[in-house]
């Protein structure tokens, strides 16, 4: 069994989960998102482009694994799973399957969690699964697994060190690499070789890098754009070890920045900085939104924000790396030692033709929380 974790972790993670559903008394659990079927077995694979499943029951001696054949080398070798059924995708539904082992194992009239937010879960799916269960009650439950992923252990957290180490790599070597005439999809290359180099996985999200005023457009993927003297760069990225991501946004300027950019960057590190400060256990989370806010209000900025200022991390399949808890004042959550999260205040100031990217990988240890980063945060002068 080739897996990140020992089988006894993935063991005491399902029944942590079980513990959660009978807080809710709900007697079973569908996962579909690919992250929490990884969290809580192991597998990994690219399987979750076609409907999987693990479904989760005190009535089952063990989780039941649903994927398509072609997953079976990968079920039994990379993860931790005892029982699978494998459909054929030319000939079967994989709902009629999980449907029946739901009502095999007397779950037929039970109350169901479902992972309603999940991309690998659609509405047909949700539709068809109604139809072969017309007397289950279904209900949402997609923040079961995600709550109990919050808190890292030791292990998760050393692989998310290791994942800064990877993102901290792949940025020194884009800011090697930047230069007039180059072009951004040549830098994104550069940086995702740099990234393999330095033993990290595919990413969630694809390097990103955008130039002048690109640089506004926070989440523009690498286009043929050619870097030119003067230009701000924003760039952004992910190390990945064992699934677990660490990413890192940082913002350079070709030659020396114009007084606008160097007055707003300044700034930026400023708030940047006091959110990480502000990052302590016991704290309302979205407390680190209200004081960048504060910082950057000093010459109106937080009107250019272009999102909240964080999210949890942790394992993560494409296409996102958020996890569930956001630093923002909706959000009830309160720091606590051993949670991971991005610091990330990016301005788009569209009407001045620039933006800027500044963000890390920040964890909450037991007096306070701090970057994984080595790297400054600060704006980095290409001369």
């Amino acid at each position: 069994m080739l897996t990140a974790f020992p089988a006894h972790t993935y063991r005491s993670r399902i029944d942590a989960v079980k513990r959660r559903l009978a807080e809710r008394d709900l007697e079973a659990l569908v996962v579909n998102y690919p992250d929490n079927i990884n969290y809580l077995t192991g597998f990994d694979s690219l399987g979750f482009l076609w409907y999987q499943a693990l479904i989760i029951s005190p009535k089952l001696a063990e989780p039941i694994f649903i994927t398509r054949t072609s997953e079976e080398p990968c079920t039994w070798e990379l993860s931790c799973i005892k029982d699978a059924i494998f459909y054929d995708i030319a000939k079967e539904d994989p709902l009629r399957i999980v449907a029946e082992m739901l009502a095999q194992a007397g779950l037929s009239h039970a109350r169901i969690g479902l992972e309603m937010s999940a991309s690998t879960f659609s509405p047909l799916q949700f539709q068809a699964l109604c139809g072969y269960l017309r007397e289950a009650h279904f209900e949402d439950a997609s923040l079961v697994v995600a709550e109990e992923r919050l808190i890292k252990s030791p292990q998760e957290i050393a692989y998310q060190r290791s994942a800064a180490r990877m993102a901290d790599l792949g940025m020194q070597a884009a800011f090697e690499a930047l230069r007039p005439g180059i072009s951004e999809v040549e830098v994104a290359g550069i940086v995702a070789h740099a990234l393999g180099e330095a033993g990290s996985e595919y990413a969630a999200i694809s390097p990103m890098c955008a130039t002048g005023r690109r640089s506004t457009m926070t989440h523009a993927m690498p286009h043929r754009q050619i870097i030119s003297h003067g230009d701000v760069v924003i760039l952004e990225h992910a190390g990945v070890c064992n699934r677990y991501h660490a990413i890192l946004m940082r913002t350079a300027v070709m030659g020396q920045p114009n007084p606008r950019v160097r007055e707003v960057s300044t700034l930026l590190t400023e708030a940047f900085n006091a959110a990480v400060e502000t990052a302590r256990p016991g704290t309302p989370v979205g407390e680190v939104n209200r004081v960048c806010n504060e910082i950057l209000d000093r010459i109106d900025l937080s009107r250019t924000r272009v999102h909240r200022i964080g999210y949890s991390l942790g394992l993560a399949y494409p296409p996102t790396w958020l996890e569930a808890m956001m630093l923002d004042e909706t959000d009830e959550h309160v720091f606590e030692p051993n949670m991971s999260f991005s610091i990330e205040p990016n301005l788009s100031l569209y009407g001045e033709g620039f933006g800027i990217k500044l963000g890390d990988t920040v964890l909450c240890g037991p007096e306070g929380s701090s970057s994984l980063s080595v790297l400054p945060p600060e704006l980095m002068i290409i001369d």
